[in-house]
């Protein structure tokens, strides 16, 4: 009997947990079970090849919003290509359909509700043992009793199918909030992976040396017995290489957390947290539970650190969430100064209550996977538009980290963060720039073009006026600043100070260093040929308030934000 899990990823680094998870419950008749991961970037034709080689007797789909498109193009193929082999779908994205029209629609064989383990072990216990007629056509695990997570096994026994990529990790399985939106509001349940047990298999991620183990617990810290030891296991036992991120509640931190995430090596744990809205109202109506003053405290004295990465979330398109809400939002957030700041839009989940309250708010969404918001009573179309281009200014600008001196200076010529966006947007959008791939360098000249025509207009200068003006001087320093902190440039650009009266200046302090090390003692075996290659000098003559000479060292890096390594010299 060959029965094959498909899982189809959002990316190559995905993995997908949920088949393994599957696997590794089916016992005896594991050997019977084989896995087969994909991308929804690869061709159906290359999957559908790919799913045929194997002949299946019996095809299980594990479906979420990424995959369902693809799914509904690879079925009907696989009944034309494999007209005898069985057919069953799972996971959230059937789980709370109309389960007897889908597998109608599909020819399934039958549909594995809720959570799949014992459901799946039961499923090819029938085939193994020649019984599959005993099943019925809705395998549903919410009516039965669910397997506790203790009784799941490790199923990370070797990590060859792993390599580079994400390790996800599950020591807790429900939530103990009802957000309106979220999956995990449905059931109210929670269960826990013993303390102990988790200990030993982090252990096992730590020994071989993982980058990333990416919990996936909806709220890691919603339990503090469960979530205190495990973080003190990490501190303890920290390799110096894996990282490890959790999603929590900002607002339940207390000094136990504080003193263990405190001493934490720089890139060993990183935290998301949802804060979704800060409107008053939008936060009662989805049902969070949230105080924005402690999760502010909370991430700023993180921060205070230096030592965690923070990932902050809003979604937009909630209800009673209109525009100008939604703006108080992002700048009530952005005030915070995560490391990324993730501006996402409400996708409506089937079996929300989002979901059966959409007529009331006016809410409409796509047809197809994501079913991602259209507008709402309080957000038109086009102010949905007007986001999705600020969502795409922040990802290019703020979240990837190139830019943090720039736009930081640029941000004191606008009234708030949130209309340095939207002015950003609008630039791209009147001079076509959206929707092409640019080079980071192009990138950079066009936030000097940008910068420079609204620095103008603000102080109401001509453009050719500002060509010597100590502003625009300043925002080429911090340009040039930002571009070296992250990357060995070979060709100068366009845009960066003229260094020619400091040439002496820095052969000098080159040359001294390649005798005594005494900046960067870790390149002692270097001699001056090497280190102009391993370093770059650059004198920057405003931006310190002072000329400053910067050595950036690409040898060594931050974990937190990928800038190399410098040091500052008086001149």
């Amino acid at each position: 009997m060959n029965i094959l899990l498909t899982a189809i990823n959002a990316k190559f680094i995905h993995s997908n947990p949920a088949v393994y998870s599957l696997k590794a419950c089916t016992g005896a008749y594991s050997s019977h079970v084989s896995i087969l991961e994909f991308t929804i970037n690869q061709l159906p034709s290359y999957i559908l090849k790919e799913i045929y080689r194997q002949h299946p007797d019996v095809i299980a789909f594990s479906c979420y919003i990424w995959n369902r498109s693809i799914i509904d193009q690879l079925i009907p193929d696989l009944h034309k290509i494999l007209p005898d082999t069985d057919i069953w779908a799972g996971g959230p994205e059937v789980s709370y359909e109309n389960m007897q029209k889908l597998a109608a629609r599909w020819q399934l064989r039958g549909i594995m509700s809720g959570p799949g383990e014992a459901a799946f072990s039961r499923l090819v216990t029938a085939y193994c043992t020649h019984t599959p007629e005993s099943l019925p056509a809705v395998l549903d695990q919410t009516a039965a009793p669910i397997l506790p997570l203790d009784d799941i096994p490790f199923w990370y026994d070797t990590l060859t199918d792993f390599k580079h990529r994400i390790i996800y990790y599950e020591s807790s399985r429900g939530c103990p909030f009802s957000c309106s939106y979220c999956l995990s509001s449905i059931d109210k349940s929670m269960d826990f992976r013993s303390v102990s047990r988790v200990l030993k298999e982090l252990d096992f991620f730590l020994d071989h040396k993982v980058p990333q183990v990416k919990f996936t617990d909806r709220t890691f810290n919603c339990k503090k017995s469960h979530a205190l030891p495990i973080l003190q296991h990490i501190l303890t036992h920290d390799n110096g290489i894996t990282n490890f991120h959790f999603e929590i509640a900002a607002d339940l931190l207390d000094e136990d957390y504080y003193e263990v995430l405190r001493q934490m090596r720089p890139g060993a744990v990183q935290l998301e947290i949802g804060i979704q809205s800060t409107c008053a109202r939008t936060i009662a109506e989805i049902g969070r539970q949230t105080d924005f003053q402690k999760i502010t405290e909370a991430v700023r004295r993180i921060s205070s650190w230096d030592n965690i990465h923070i990932h902050l979330d809003l979604i937009a398109g909630l209800p009673f969430e209109d525009l100008k809400t939604f703006q108080n939002s992002f700048n009530d957030v952005y005030a915070l100064h995560p490391k990324q700041l993730q501006s996402g839009f409400l996708k409506v989940l089937k079996g929300t209550r989002i979901e059966q309250n959409a007529s009331a708010y006016d809410l409409l969404y796509t047809s197809q996977p994501p079913y991602e918001v259209l507008s709402t009573k309080w957000l038109s179309y086009e102010d949905v538009c007007l986001l999705k281009q600020i969502e795409e200014m922040l990802e290019m600008y703020y979240n990837s980290g190139q830019f943090e001196h720039t736009l930081e200076f640029l941000s004191t010529y606008f009234d708030t963060p949130f209309a340095m966006y939207k002015s950003l947007a609008s630039w791209y959008d009147t001079h076509h720039l959206s929707g092409i791939q640019s080079s980071r360098v192009h990138r950079y000249e066009i936030l000097l073009e940008f910068g420079c025509a609204h620095i103008s207009a603000c102080r109401k200068l001509q453009l050719a006026q500002l060509t010597d003006n100590r502003l625009f001087s300043a925002l080429k320093e911090y340009l040039t600043y930002d571009l070296y902190l992250r990357e060995h440039m070979k060709n100068r650009p366009s845009f960066a100070p003229s260094q020619e009266r400091y040439k002496d200046t820095v052969h000098d302090i080159l040359h001294r260093e390649s005798e005594t090390h005494a900046l960067f003692p870790e390149l002692s075996g270097c001699s001056y040929r090497n280190l102009t290659k391993m370093l770059h000098a650059e004198v920057f003559e405003i931006i310190f308030d002072r000329p400053l000479l910067l050595l950036f060292c690409y040898e060594t890096r931050s974990p937190l934000t990928n800038n190399c390594q410098i040091r500052k010299l008086e001149i």
